[in-house]
């Protein structure tokens, strides 16, 4: 081949090529497989919202559990209460010795979740490339990690949840217990005085 006929060697790789190149390498990433992404992620961000809420539910029905843990009787209700109904009211107390301790767990949990550096991370990755619809070649890693998150957030929330019903459940059985107590030791010192009432009228 003369000279005349050689191919320029800036003409092998032309910036119309290489640019096309980078338009067709955009386009083998599907849209829907952003949204895909997208979607883990709003999921991910609801799950997320339901924990936060359900911490600080959770941080509430800890102050009402030490409230009602300490709550003392009355001076009438000592004197005039059943001691079947001080028995069950002081063993639903002790239950809040087991329900606190895990309250507190999901609490800093809760708290923690938000500020892992690997959430972090995903939560750049969506805003740089997956919201612009911009490709990047872990697609395959990211949405494996996003479900990963996904997954540990409803484990978490699900456990919270747990939680939160076996505490609101023993806070309801103090209460009961309390409610039995203080209306049985009512009745009681009504009787009494009616009692006392009646023996006065024979004298």
């Amino acid at each position: 081949m003369s000279s005349s006929e050689q191919v320029p060697s800036d003409d092998l790789n032309p910036p119309a090529e290489a640019a096309a190149g980078g338009d067709r390498g955009e386009q083998d990433v599907p849209l829907e497989r952003f949204q895909a992404l997208e979607a883990i992620w709003k999921t991910i961000l609801g799950l997320e919202t339901s924990i936060d809420t359900l911490r600080l539910n959770m941080d509430g029905l800890r102050a009402e559990l030490e409230s009602a843990f300490k709550k003392p009787l009355g001076v009438e209700e000592k004197v005039h209460a059943l001691q079947a109904d001080v028995l069950q009211w002081t063993k639903a107390k002790n239950r809040v010795h087991y329900a606190l301790p895990k309250l507190r767990e999901f609490i800093h949990r809760a708290t923690w979740a938000q500020g892992v550096p690997e959430r972090k991370r995903l939560e750049e990755i969506v805003e740089k490339y997956i919201e612009p619809r911009v490709p990047l070649p872990e697609m395959d890693q990211v949405r494996e990690q996003l479900g990963h998150l996904q997954k540990d957030r409803q484990v978490l929330f699900a456990q919270g949840n747990s939680v939160y019903q076996e505490g609101r459940g023993i806070l309801g059985e103090i209460q009961r217990a309390l409610s039995t107590l203080q209306r049985n030791a009512a009745d009681r010192a009504r009787a009494k005085r009616s009692a006392g009432r009646e023996k006065g009228k024979h004298f």
